[in-house]
């Protein structure tokens, strides 16, 4: 069990793309969500997984542009402003000794 509730919920929202009937039918995808899932609950770092979790549903998106998948879409929603937020830190980060 996770101690953060952020992490809780995220793999919460995995698990509900993770087991939606038109996901299941995308292996390599399924593969990709269980190992985020897996490396959440291993390491409890939200906002790292949650900007796995969101270029994976990025590229699943851009794969099932005829036929989307809702879970997918949802689950991109669902990280879409972590992600933002994780990607933004790691920017001002390595660009605040840069004068």
């Amino acid at each position: 069990m996770l101690n953060n509730k952020k992490a809780e919920r995220l793999l919460q929202q995995i698990g509900a793309a993770y087991n939606d009937p038109e996901v299941a039918e995308d292996a390599k995808l399924r593969e990709d969500l269980l190992a985020c899932a897996q490396e959440l609950d291993k390491t409890g770092n939200y906002l790292s997984v949650a900007t796995k979790v969101n270029g994976v549903t990025t590229r699943a998106a851009r794969q099932h542009l005829k036929r989307p998948l809702k879970a997918i879409n949802t689950l991109y929603q669902q990280t879409a402003l972590t992600s933002n937020y994780y990607w933004g830190t790691a920017a001002v980060t390595m660009t605040a000794g840069l004068n």
